[in-house]
């Protein structure tokens, strides 16, 4: 491995474990007043960016995991009312997940959060660098993920 690759692989694995600590989670949780843990944080933000409900068989394929995973969590979140299951308009036997008003809320006030941290991380960089760095970073995520893509199909 050339030494960029090897840098570059390793900054991701220090970022990746600097947002996977459960204190990062744990922060978050008591920035926004609600108890979350990691996949409900993962369940919220993918209902939040899909902007319209979806199925539990979508959310876990977009998640990457098994569906009785997100039926358990979804189930937890119903429960303290941030999603609610909604009839499928397109097929009336199937049920959606949600987000309620109260779940949009806190997955807006976690983003918020989340990217108050990013940019107190860029604070001090340049216009420039922090453009140059979304263009990079957008590039490479999109790749990365079209790279997991194929090994998962």
């Amino acid at each position: 491995m050339d030494a960029d690759l090897a840098r570059t692989v390793e900054s991701m694995r220090l970022l990746i474990r600097a947002l996977d600590r459960g204190k990062a989670s744990r922060r978050l949780a008591e920035a926004v007043g609600q108890p979350l843990d990691k996949p409900s944080l993962h369940i919220l933000t993918y209902l939040f960016e899909a902007g319209e409900p979806r199925r539990i068989g979508a959310i876990a394929e977009g998640m990457q995991v098994e569906g009785p995973h997100v039926t358990r969590n979804v189930a937890a979140l119903e429960r303290r009312g941030l999603v609610s299951r909604v009839q499928d308009p397109a097929d009336g036997r199937a049920w959606l997940i949600a987000l309620t008003p109260e779940g949009y809320e806190v997955t807006r006030r976690c983003r918020e959060v989340t990217s108050g941290w990013f940019g107190e991380a860029l604070a001090n960089w340049s216009e420039e660098d922090r453009a140059q760095l979304s263009e990079l970073l957008a590039r490479f995520s999109a790749d990365m993920a079209d790279t997991i893509r194929k090994l998962t199909d």
